[in-house]
């Protein structure tokens, strides 16, 4: 070997050493950016071949510069991440249900529920006076207002989740833009035998956040490109891109109608999910946006089903004891609470509570939300507190018929009365609720004498307490009408009896909610209220364990995963005093060796 051949080695030791101080340097500065993996400068010996002593070493040469890091790690963490992303967004969900409904507490449902059963006590000590009705008015408006807020803010958290979906399916297109110009970029610089270390550390990086946004399967080729699928469809490819979109749909449910026909109503719009070139609907099976979609679509409408059914059957048990008690003025038949705007008929649950299925003359198709949202007090209960049926009667209850020709009324001008004697000298007081039927004989070909039953709602609608029908319109040419009704008889105990307020004050207790096989309730209002707390609890216990177990896995795969592509500031500073000595060593060779030569030429 020639001493210019020894340059050549201490050049080369000069050049490994300083790449060397760059990779350890670079190391240094990036330990505490997410997602760096550790860089490693891979050495090989060169050598040539002498023909009296073989191969001889000619110094060191850089094969490649190293990332460290595990794929099949970085497989397992994406797993857990999805896991992450659905479970922390259903704990979220479940916390903030806990905070509206917010019992067991001072401010909760029950509270004022137990107030208002509390006030009807209190007017069972002295029913005729008028400040004892005003407080029972007053609680019941407060415990409707608390209802009333409590579903406005469960109706607020899943149209919440609903506006959520845009901004995460927009987060994703980004991702995968970004993803596709890695590609590229990955599959430029490695073409040429090199690695492409810091943008494969972006990659993976944005594999990590997509990850948690939507289950996804990622495979590459030996181009280092990677293809990124999920739910079956690829949504990044070497070359190519497939974007989400978002979509408003309708959502339909089939109802059976008195008559026994069926009707398709729509019970909501809401957003839904597709991929843009195939138009394919997209269910993401795991991630932050399938906990939007469940949260949404399964577990806010279920607390808001169970608020609704607490109402429903808690307006249902007051009114019917309150329509059989007297008021001030001698009459019943009132109601107590009622829903706003909803007729009676077919019920169906829907996305944000439950449904009467009805016409009206404005919308013939609308159906009308019932429950906790809109509950409130009746017209009778609001004008005057002396319409509160504290006292009872000797009630007996009567069936009766009224026929009336249609020619001798000008129909929806005013009301029309209803009498219970042969000569319409008795009118038909206190009238039950949902007895009355009205039919009518259409004359008119091509069906004559066929009898028609008119809605309520629909065709007429009728004030029990006073006994008046009125008709909505003028589409029948029947020449009579038949009415058949019940009504409460008997005789009035005074407005010192405190019989009804004291039925009323102890339903409180009363076996009310969750009916068995038969039909028969099997618990009470606090009883009822309580389990769906309990299963709330329960929901969110399991939500947050799940939670945390996914966490805990995915922190043990991420610290095995630093293990290997972590930065340790000590080794990195090991390794500069290393390369750093290399270097002064092969700097102190071409000193020697020029020294060397310049010895030779001077001879």
């Amino acid at each position: 070997m020639s001493l210019f051949s020894v340059l050549n080695v201490g050049a080369r030791g000069l050049h490994t050493s300083q790449m060397g101080m760059d990779i350890t340097g670079q190391n240094i500065t990036n330990a505490d950016v997410e997602g760096y993996s550790r860089k490693r400068l891979n050495l090989t010996t060169l050598y040539a071949k002498n023909s009296a002593f073989g191969q001889v070493g000619i110094g060191a040469d850089i094969v490649n510069i190293e990332r460290m890091r595990s794929a099949f790690l970085d497989q397992q963490i994406r797993r857990q991440n999805t896991e992450i992303g659905y479970f922390s967004e259903i704990t979220a969900t479940f916390n903030r249900v806990e905070t509206i409904l917010c019992e067991p507490s001072d401010i909760g449902i029950m509270q004022y529920v137990d107030q208002f059963f509390n006030s009807w006590h209190n007017l069972a000590n002295n029913p005729s006076d008028i400040a004892a009705r005003t407080m029972v008015r007053t609680e019941a408006q407060t415990m409707v207002e608390h209802f009333n807020r409590t579903a406005k803010e469960l109706a607020d958290l899943r149209q919440q989740k609903n506006d959520e979906i845009p901004m995460r399916v927009n987060r994703i297109n980004q991702i995968s833009i970004q993803i596709l110009n890695l590609n590229h970029e990955i599959a430029s610089v490695e073409l040429g035998n090199q690695n492409a270390n810091d943008s494969r550390d972006k990659r993976d990086l944005l594999l990590s956040e997509l990850s948690k946004l939507i289950d996804i399967s990622v495979t590459e080729n030996n181009l280092g490109q990677i293809t990124v699928t999920t739910a079956g469809n690829v949504l990044v490819a070497p070359h190519y891109v497939q974007q989400l979109e978002v979509f408003t749909k309708e959502k339909f449910s089939t109802v059976t109608m008195d008559d026994g026909t069926l009707r398709q109503i729509e019970i909501a719009k809401d957003i839904a999910i597709r991929f843009s070139d195939s138009k394919a609907e997209y269910n993401p099976p795991g991630g932050h946006l399938r906990g939007l979609i469940d949260s949404r679509d399964i577990y806010i409408p279920e607390y808001q089903k169970r608020l609704d059914e607490l109402a429903i059957g808690f307006v249902n048990s007051i009114n019917e004891a309150h329509r059989q008690g007297y008021s001030l003025d001698g009459f019943s038949g009132f109601d107590f609470f009622a829903f706003e705007g909803a007729p009676n008929g077919p019920q169906v649950a829907g996305s944000g509570g439950t449904y009467f299925i009805g016409t009206n003359q404005k919308d013939p198709n609308a159906p009308y939300l019932i429950g906790a949202a809109s509950i409130k007090l009746s017209a009778a209960i609001t004008s005057s507190v002396r319409n509160i049926a504290a006292a009872t009667g000797d009630q007996v209850l009567k069936a009766d018929k009224f026929t009336i020709d249609q020619g001798e009324y000008k129909f929806g001008d005013h009301p029309v009365q209803i009498y219970r004697d042969e000569n319409n000298e008795i009118q038909a007081r206190n009238i039950v609720s949902n007895t009355v039927t009205i039919r009518t004989t259409v004359v008119n070909p091509p069906n004559p004498d066929t009898t028609y039953t008119l809605q309520e709602g629909v065709d007429y609608r009728i004030d029990y307490t006073m006994g008046t029908f009125q008709m909505l319109h003028n589409g029948f040419d029947g020449n009579k009408f038949e009415i058949e009704f019940s009504y409460n008889v008997g005789g009035f105990k005074g407005p010192g009896d405190n019989s009804n307020a004291l039925r009323i004050s102890e339903l409180r207790n009363a076996l009310s909610m969750s009916p068995n096989g038969i039909g028969e309730p099997t618990a009470t209002f606090a009883e009822y209220y309580s389990s769906v707390i309990g299963r709330l609890g329960l929901n969110t216990n399991q939500a947050r364990s799940n939670l945390e177990t996914r966490v805990f896995l995915a922190e043990q795969y991420m610290q095995q995963q630093d293990m290997i592509s972590g930065v340790s500031l000590d080794e990195e500073m090991a390794n500069l005093i290393r390369f750093q000595h290399t270097y002064t060593a092969a700097a102190r060779l071409i000193t020697t060796v020029d020294k060397m030569i310049e010895t030779l030429l001077n001879m």
